[in-house]
């Protein structure tokens, strides 16, 4: 089947890739020179476990190209997918401008599309308020007299897992009005709801007990959309709710991991999403939740939980900030390395990122900030440059009074602490995500301050 995909972000390109390597041909729409350069030239813009050897792969075999031209991307697609930025303004309110250019393309690529190429099925894969979809196929229904169909699809990619995710989904969530829209999408992803491909490398290899084929969920596009929006604001209330009881786990001196562990051994709670730590960052949770708040509160209703999911999570990381305060202070000419930028493991991605905020407030208190990433460095680099940005964590711990862990990569886990311990000047190390092994850090003569702990 051949496919038109706006947007070459995380979940663009992620579901392209995917695609392509499943056999349809995939025509990738990037309006940014710079990454559509990259692309071009066969480079991932951003960094995902796989995506570069499936990004080589596709272009390889003929099925995978990218453009910036709307109209010729969309002129023989059978489904055009949107999976543009859905930004959130300061008022929490969904910034819907790049899908509304994105339709506002699309209606032009319809005039001029020949009508032997059949009626097009455009896909919203972009993560939207209730009733979104509706309102851009009117918008699109207002700027052509061409047929079209469409229905919402959204994603439930993992930063740092979204191959992984794409292929092995926990289900597919399809909203649409029409019959013939949920055709094409189960015959669009037939593939990955039978698991009918061969888990061969550059792919991922398929899970243990894994089984198929992938629950569909079929239902209207406007419930489509609050599936989307009611699963993240659910994990992120666990985030918070977790973060709060360590928060009292430390008043009554209790271990938040210990506690964690009980609760979630219980089946109908889970072990997922209660590591307790400095909160939640990234595209995704802080953007849907607010933008869930104010998507409530335009229809009259106030959302108080969320509300206090929110302010929890805003607060986690001041109380962090408070802890190395109380602990270094006077703060002015202490080094500090941070350890962890991006916002998780396994990303480059920085945005919301505990870390940038951390360093801010640090660098205003006149500390001197030394910091490293295996991944997200570069673009760290463009959002603060008042740090001095090193490859090697032993470095970054020499002459440091602190190291404060903020993002759990594998390779901080396994430092080798007496030696960090032989080139610091001080002897704490702030946990900030309650990963690392105690024993260790304090056999090595350190003492470790994390949460709930």
């Amino acid at each position: 089947m051949q496919v038109a995909v706006i947007g070459c972000g995380y979940v663009g390109l992620a579901t392209s890739v995917v695609l392509a390597d499943l056999g349809h041909d995939i025509i990738g729409v990037e309006i940014d020179p710079v990454k559509l350069e990259n692309l071009s030239n066969g480079k991932s813009p951003i960094f995902e476990a796989h995506l570069q050897e499936m990004l080589d792969a596709g272009i390889k075999a003929g099925r995978l190209s990218f453009t910036d031209d709307h109209v010729s991307a969309c002129g023989q697609a059978k489904v055009i997918m949107l999976a543009v930025g859905t930004p959130t303004r300061e008022t929490w309110e969904i910034d819907l401008s790049q899908l509304e250019s994105a339709i506002d393309s699309i209606a032009e690529a319809l005039s001029s599309r020949n009508e032997l190429n059949g009626t097009p099925l455009i896909v919203v894969k972009s993560t939207v308020p209730s009733g979104t979809t509706d309102y851009l196929s009117e918008r699109l229904g207002s700027k052509t007299d061409k047929p079209y169909l469409i229905a919402s699809n959204p994603e439930f990619l993992r930063e740092g897992q979204a191959i992984f995710d794409t292929l092995y989904p926990d289900r597919s969530v399809i909203g649409a009005n029409e019959s013939s829209a949920f055709e094409i999408l189960d015959e669009l992803y037939s593939g990955l709801v039978s698991q009918n491909f061969d888990d061969s490398p550059p792919l991922p290899g398929r899970p243990d007990g894994y089984t198929s084929p992938v629950p569909v969920v079929k239902t209207s596009p406007r419930s489509a959309e609050m599936i989307k929006y009611a699963s993240n604001a659910f994990l992120a209330t666990k985030i918070s709710f977790i973060n709060e009881i360590a928060n009292l786990c430390e008043e009554v001196e209790a271990d938040i991991n210990d506690v964690a562990r009980g609760i979630g051994l219980d089946s109908r709670i889970g072990p997922q999403f209660l590591k307790a730590g400095i909160g939640y960052g990234g595209s995704c949770f802080p953007k849907d939740t607010k933008a869930l708040h104010h998507h409530a509160g335009s229809r009259g209703y106030t959302f108080t939980l969320l509300n206090a999911v929110i302010e929890v999570n805003r607060i986690q990381r001041y109380r962090f900030l408070a802890k190395i305060r109380r602990a270094l202070e006077p703060m002015g000419d202490k080094t500090i390395g941070i350890l962890g930028l991006a916002f998780k493991p396994g990303t480059d991605d920085i945005r919301e990122a505990p870390a940038i905020d951390l360093m801010r407030e640090l660098n205003r208190d006149g500390a001197i900030l030394k910091a490293t990433d295996p991944r997200a460095i570069e673009n760290a680099k463009l959002e603060f440059n008042s740090c001095e940005y090193l490859d090697d964590p032993y470095k970054v711990a020499e002459g440091a009074n602190a190291l404060v862990l903020v993002t759990e990569w594998p390779e901080f886990l396994d430092l080798d602490w007496k030696r960090i311990a032989m080139v610091m000047s001080g002897d704490i190390v702030f946990d900030g995500r309650n990963c690392l092994g105690r024993e260790g850090i304090e056999g090595a003569g350190l003492s470790v301050i994390g949460v709930g702990r």
